[in-house]
């Protein structure tokens, strides 16, 4: 009996909600797989030995999720309600809270990004920093800029050595080392013109090592090289498609496909590497497939099989995306990415 304990309990597996987009009898290329809460709505969990001693949750469940990030089985989930980052494992079905106590306790975590190491950062504007934890979930330092008074980082990515973070007070997109948090350099002033930013909201980087920008209340995203020239803009407000609301984060598939969260229209944009509009995904409706307010965007390669098995027969997944929602009765969702079959 101590032994079974000691493995957990299993809940019972989840349903598929598939929703395809574009819908049949088109030809999909993007499908709704699940839309959840709680880490026992997408996988079976398990109480670990020390789990059932403390009496424990079984199932974590997310308030309100704003950043969030995949890698190697785990999502990461910022917790604005809360104020912590989930850490749920898609393997094992356990799951922890990070930056819950302690004196770099999370204040408002909106962001998240890890790196090739493990090494997780947290945009927290609470707190007006960067909170790096090592793999393990031990919060070890602090980042932001040296003599800026005010310091509001909304969202984070890494690239190789150097961690990118957008300054939604600032207008700029400021660079660090991942293994001190030592400051590089910034770019970015208020403006509209190419290279200016006016309330950047998400940034992310693609594997040439260019660094896309949500500039969000230009209505577009621009992308930079390593020395971050503008090389490309695209999009711009109005209601044509194309058109883009009021963009939040961003990521970018493993085929170069740009993934951006519009809060304003309710929809999820996959653009090519070019800048041209190839889909849009959900909806305002409060239901499988919709994105009533989307914020985080978030991309993984591949799933662990538990997960995988809820694309259906007739589909085949390329790679996989999840997206929070602010709002709605299953605020987080997992799409696929691929062609039917």
């Amino acid at each position: 009996m101590l032994l079974a304990l000691v493995a957990g309990c299993a809940t019972p597996g989840p349903q598929a909600e598939p929703v395809y987009f574009p819908a049949r009898p088109g030809n999909p290329r993007v499908v709704h797989l699940k839309s959840f809460n709680s880490l026992s709505d997408l996988v079976p969990t398990r109480r670990s030995f020390l789990d059932w001693i403390r009496g424990g949750p079984v199932s974590p469940h997310v308030g309100i999720p704003a950043g969030i990030a995949y890698r190697a089985g785990h999502l990461y989930i910022c917790d604005i309600e809360i104020n912590v980052l989930h850490d749920w494992d898609l393997t094992s079905g356990q799951a922890g809270r990070l930056g819950h106590s302690g004196e770099l306790a999370l204040a408002k975590p909106v962001a998240v990004a890890v790196d090739e190491v493990g090494t997780i950062y947290v945009a927290d504007t609470g707190r007006g920093e960067v909170v790096a934890f090592d793999s393990t979930g031990r919060s070890t330092h602090r980042i932001r800029p040296p003599d800026r008074e005010s310091y509001r980082p909304v969202a984070v990515a890494v690239h190789g050595s150097r961690l990118y973070v957008a300054d939604i007070a600032g207008h700029t997109i400021d660079v660090f080392s991942t293994e001190e948090g030592r400051f590089l350099e910034a770019w970015g002033r208020p403006g509209n013109k190419p290279g200016e930013l006016y309330y950047p909201m998400g940034v992310a980087t693609n594997g040439s090592g260019h660094v896309l920008v949500s500039d969000m209340m230009n209505a577009r995203i621009q992308v930079f090289d390593a020395e971050h020239n503008p090389l490309l803009s695209f999009g711009q407000p109005g209601d044509r498609y194309g058109d883009l609301g009021k963009p939040k984060h961003l990521a970018v598939g493993p085929d170069g496909t740009i993934i951006i969260a519009d809060a304003e229209f309710a929809h999820v944009h996959l653009f090519n590497a070019r800048g041209q509009l190839l889909l849009l995904v959900g909806s305002v409706d409060d239901e499988p497939g919709g994105t009533p307010m989307p914020l985080g965007v978030a991309v993984a390669r591949s799933l662990p099989e538990a997960v995988a098995s809820l694309v259906p027969a007739d589909f085949k997944a390329d790679y996989y995306f999840f997206v929070s929602n602010v709002v709605g009765r299953k605020r987080i969702s997992l799409y696929a990415v691929g062609s039917a079959r």
